[in-house]
């Protein structure tokens, strides 16, 4: 990688405990779940994307994303500790990034399966523009209605903070208190749709079998 990348930390080793199994595995078209995100963040502009995983070895992934030149593109971390909290999953996506020297980066969500590469380029596009206009700016965050919502990404300066985080507080936490960032406004409700339990589920197939419909 050139210069200083902006990358993405794909937390995806959160271990289901509301959905009853990994939803990370859940039958989606084509692909498992946890795969849609993942493949919007490899089609999109970011530099390079680290999946954070748990001890499921990423048995989800699609084996198109282990193929030329995609599988160049990204690399995952087992991260043990990623059952006390998120924020645990979080500190080793930082710390990657760290080491790749990044000028800052994206935390994405690998149960919003309905985010697209188009919404990630908007919201790279919008970060490059601020830091351009105030140095000063520590994050942007994706938003609906006013209220910030993941992915967000995160300047360099602010990793110190993020590595702070305890327990279950993401980056969401850091967002609400922290005075130097700003939002990009989404009209899509679909795009934040996160899919926590077997409801959140039924509702995300509902959504999938209406969109080949239409």
């Amino acid at each position: 990688m050139m210069g200083n990348p902006i990358v993405g930390i794909y937390l995806a080793a959160g271990h289901s405990t509301r959905m009853g199994s990994d939803k990370l595995q859940l039958p989606l078209g084509s692909m498992k779940l946890g795969n849609y995100a993942l493949a919007a963040a490899l089609n999109s502009q970011l530099d390079y994307v680290v999946v954070i995983r748990n001890d499921a070895a990423g048995d989800w992934m699609d084996d198109a994303l282990y193929r030329d030149p995609v599988r160049r593109k990204w690399s995952s971390i087992y991260c043990p500790e990623a059952r006390l909290g998120q924020a645990h999953s979080l500190r080793c996506g930082v710390k990657a990034a760290l080491a790749l020297e990044a000028a800052a980066a994206m935390i994405l969500l690998a149960d919003q399966p309905l985010i697209t590469d188009a919404m990630i380029n908007e919201l790279l596009a919008y970060f490059k523009t601020q830091q351009r206009a105030n140095s000063s700016v520590g994050f942007t965050a994706a938003s609906y209605e006013g209220l910030p919502r993941p992915p967000a990404i995160f300047a360099r300066r602010m990793f110190p903070q993020l590595l702070e985080l305890q327990g279950d507080r993401g980056a969401r936490h850091l967002i609400r208190k922290e005075g130097t960032g700003n939002c990009l406004d989404f009209s899509i409700p679909d795009l934040f749709m996160d899919v926590d339990d077997a409801e959140d589920y039924r509702a995300l197939l509902d959504k999938v079998a209406a969109r080949r419909k239409s």
